[in-house]
């Protein structure tokens, strides 16, 4: 809960931005938008050629969810769950079903969110959020993400079924939106398990990933965007 409208309306602001920039982070992250091979005797080498090989037998995933995000905006932290579907090369959708229940859809391009109770969906154009991840991340080769991050591999004394892969931005354009971005890594299908995302200024989301299903059939329709209300018949 926040505490005035005009607080609202600034966090409502804040966080159509940080929710492109979750979900073009969850399109890499989860195999959607295929990387390029590495080739380095490092662990994070090691993990980058792991998961790429991994997500090269990856089609589609189906799993719950749950996400907590701090924000100086909020009193408390705010715990949503849900499911999510994903289909490469690049389309995600995530159903939340509490405490809110909405939808949020993303094709690469494009990003919808739905909310329960209201007629027109919410657009955004995530064209630039995404050429950015695009050219950080999934284009972008071990040598070149050390380049643009200071990155730590190890495996997690606290979670020691992953690998945690911690990420500090050098560039002052990464910097404008993103202080930190932690990865923890399943050791058994070297997927994504769990991602924590520090925006500049230290708010927080936290995606925790749970009974993950590969290559499972996704309906077409779990992908079809919102359609537009049909405009009013004059007469």
């Amino acid at each position: 809960m926040t505490h005035s409208p005009f607080l609202r309306i600034t966090f409502r602001y804040r966080l159509g931005a940080r929710v492109a920039r979750v979900a073009g982070l969850l399109l890499v992250l989860l195999g959607f938008v295929a990387g390029q091979a590495p080739a380095a005797p490092d662990l994070f080498d090691e993990l980058h050629a792991r998961i790429a090989a991994a997500e090269a037998k990856r089609q589609t995933v189906r799993a719950r969810f749950v996400e907590t995000t701090t924000s100086s905006l909020l009193v408390k932290p705010k715990v949503a769950e849900g499911t999510l579907v994903g289909e490469k090369p690049a389309r995600m959708a995530a159903t939340y079903g509490s405490p809110e229940r909405k939808t949020i859809l993303m094709d690469g391009k494009h990003l919808f969110i739905t909310r329960a109770g209201q007629k027109d969906a919410e657009q955004f154009d995530v064209s630039e959020i995404m050429k950015t991840v695009n050219k950080y991340f999934t284009n972008a080769d071990p040598g070149q993400l050390r380049r643009a991050f200071t990155i730590r591999a190890f495996l997690d004394p606290a979670a020691p079924c992953c690998y945690q892969i911690d990420l500090l931005p050098k560039r002052k354009q990464i910097k404008q939106g993103l202080e930190r971005l932690q990865i923890w890594v399943s050791r058994d299908i070297y997927m994504l398990s769990q991602m924590t995302i520090t925006f500049a200024g230290g708010d927080t989301t936290v995606f925790k990933l749970e009974n993950v299903e590969l290559n499972v059939p996704i309906p077409p329709h779990a992908f079809a965007p919102p359609v537009p209300p049909a405009p009013p018949v004059t007469r």
